[in-house]
């Protein structure tokens, strides 16, 4: 009987030493995957310098030698006021009808959205109008579209992809007409990282509730 009780009581200190180091890896490794997320989530890097910004703006305009929708001057006025931080684009988007602008539509999202997700931009919202409360100008908007982008880097450096310019003709292609403007948040009830953080301290609850629950079972035998 002796000799059993020892074996029990190695086997629990064993199972406990696994079961700490277990949790102990399971914890480091939520905590290593919210700081990786944060670095890449990023929002508040380093401004464009004038040579830079430059450079971008050249390689742009290279991107669209055609272009007459003033993105490239517009966004280089912006270089000088660069602060490196996370923006948001609004969208004031006027529709075209029929079946090509609407698969001119859904073919544009395919091609921008890894690109987006890619250098940590997303859709905040995405809606369409409703009906009109003030004004006049609101009659001619179908839709509203709010985008997050990293930084004004990746702005530049998004348009300029090839992976996207072959697909840019087709956001004219579904648009009528289209209005496109930046804004930093004053006040904002959006905040990924929390909500991230939220999530991960949930889930390693969770796990570490399912640890303690399988180590006491492993005991018990």
């Amino acid at each position: 009987m002796q000799a059993v009780k020892i074996n029990h009581t190695k086997r629990d200190k064993t199972v406990m030493t696994k079961t700490r180091w277990v949790k102990i890896g399971w914890v480091a490794s939520l905590v290593i995957l919210f700081t990786v997320f944060s670095v890449w989530y990023g929002g508040n890097g380093k401004p464009l310098t004038q040579e830079e910004g430059a450079l971008l703006i050249a390689q742009l305009r290279a991107s669209y030698p055609d272009s007459e929708s003033g993105l490239a001057d517009n966004l280089e006025e912006m270089i000088a006021k660069d602060d490196g931080k996370e923006f948001y684009a609004v969208n004031l988007e006027q529709l075209k009808v029929g079946d090509e602008a609407r698969a001119a539509d859904r073919a544009y999202a395919r091609a921008i959205f890894p690109q987006l997700i890619k250098r940590a931009g997303h859709p905040v919202f995405i809606s369409e109008r409703a009906g009109l409360m003030l004004g006049e100008y609101g009659t001619e908007v179908d839709r509203i579209g709010v985008i997050r982008y990293r930084s004004l880097r990746d702005l530049i450096n998004m348009a300029k992809d090839p992976a996207l310019t072959p697909h840019s003709h087709r956001k004219f292609d579904a648009l009528e007409h289209t209005e496109v403007f930046i804004t930093r948040p004053t006040i904002t009830f959006l905040h990924v990282r929390l909500t991230l953080a939220l999530l991960l301290i949930l889930l390693g609850w969770a796990g570490l509730r399912a640890m303690s629950w399988i180590a006491g079972r492993a005991r018990s035998r």
